[in-house]
């Protein structure tokens, strides 16, 4: 976050937040528009000053680039190292603690988040959310830290390419969603799987490299290591259940699905894990609508900001930050500009599966194999609610 005032073609007013005026920030392309700026209060601070005598005033994890095309946190940087200005390379000469104060932020700033203050380039923070955005930028932001500064990443990797985040507990029930992709570059399929109780996201997967069939075979691989996981940890009788969103592209899975299953006599081919169809729809999976969606994205925002939805992924956080509606009074909800929310689609069929069946499967609590079967549990969602639109 800087402090200076950046070379913007007019002075804005500190308290500004959504920039309604246009006005336009310098970057390495030119001019450039941006979305406003958001307020951060009480950071520590850092002053960075030049050979040029140039001074830029930041938090310590504020990227400066060192060159036109890597940029480092504040905080990494040391005197006699070089940075990259808008009249070029200029060497640091002092660094020194700034005061604790409220920042500004500059909000998702076009051609690349990239712009320079004080003459000096920096890129803004890229997990602030865009304009709209579902999720509460501040929160997101304070997501993201706890990630990069506890450093969590993924445990473990099976079938080359899937993360685990978290080991599986014998105990636990999970819930396995895909979004289904032509396979083709640029376009991800995506697999989340979340732990019960608790919505604990647990592992993901996401690629554009891999044909429908291929998609079919990976939900079976990663639903029977699962199953042999948890069976080999002492639970006899795994609970995994997955399902898909029914989209247009989730009709060449399903058809390669099928066809994989009429050469097995009407056998299940992905058999380790419970297929969940939405209740009153012939169609497999969750068909996606005007109504399903909006509920889905007002349950995640609701859950991830009461923390009662933990992500442990920064792939999946960074799509959050850039999921938004198209205006301030819309409810449909996807990446904007020329981002990706795969990872987020598959985590609403989660949502949507956990609404439908978080009593007929008790999602909401355990059961080990020495205690007996409580008559009656009160669910940890009892009391939640939906936004809604009036017109």
């Amino acid at each position: 976050m800087v402090i200076l005032v950046v070379h913007i073609q007019k002075i804005i007013n500190k308290q500004m937040n959504k920039n309604d005026k246009k006005y336009k920030i310098l970057t390495p392309n030119g001019w450039a528009d941006f979305d406003g700026i958001k307020k951060i209060p009480s950071q520590p601070t850092i002053n960075i000053t030049l050979n040029n005598n140039k001074i830029i005033n930041c938090t310590l994890d504020h990227k400066i680039y060192i060159n036109l095309f890597e940029c480092v946190e504040a905080k990494e940087l040391k005197p006699l190292d070089w940075v990259f200005t808008n009249n070029g390379m200029e060497q640091i000469k002092s660094i020194s603690d700034g005061e604790t104060k409220d920042v500004y932020d500059i909000l998702n700033v076009d051609y690349g988040n990239k712009f320079f203050t004080n003459d000096i380039l920096v890129h803004n923070c890229e997990f602030l959310g865009k304009t709209n955005s579902l999720i509460d930028s501040m929160i997101l932001r304070q997501k993201i830290l706890e990630i990069d500064n506890n450093k969590i990443t993924y445990k473990f990797v099976i079938d080359g390419d899937i993360r685990f985040y978290k080991d599986l507990m014998p105990w636990k029930k999970y819930l396995v969603a895909i979004d289904t992709s032509m396979g083709v570059d640029g376009d991800f399929a995506a697999i989340e799987v979340f732990e019960f109780p608790g919505f604990y996201q647990v592992a993901e997967w996401k690629s554009d490299k891999l044909n429908q069939n291929d998609q079919v075979t990976k939900i079976k691989e990663l639903t029977e290591w699962m199953y042999n996981d948890i069976k080999n940890k002492g639970n006899k009788h795994p609970e995994i259940y997955w399902s898909l969103e029914n989209n247009s592209s989730a009709e060449g899975f399903i058809c390669a699905l099928r066809q994989i299953e009429a050469t097995m006599d009407g056998r299940s081919y992905i058999k380790r894990a419970v297929l969940i169809n939405e209740d009153g729809n012939k169609r497999k999976g969750f068909t996606t609508t005007k109504i399903s969606k909006p509920r889905a994205c007002s349950q995640l925002k609701i859950l991830f900001e009461t923390n009662r939805f933990h992500i442990l992924s920064r792939d999946y956080l960074t799509q959050l930050s850039n999921f938004s509606a198209k205006s301030a009074t819309s409810i449909s909800y996807s990446a904007s500009g020329s981002g990706h929310d795969d990872l987020i689609t598959a985590s609403l069929t989660i949502i949507s599966m956990y609404l439908q069946c978080k009593d007929k499967y008790d999602l909401d609590f355990e059961i080990y194999p020495d205690e007996p079967i409580p008559d009656e549990q009160d669910s940890k969602f009892e009391d939640t609610f939906f936004l809604i639109s009036i017109n």
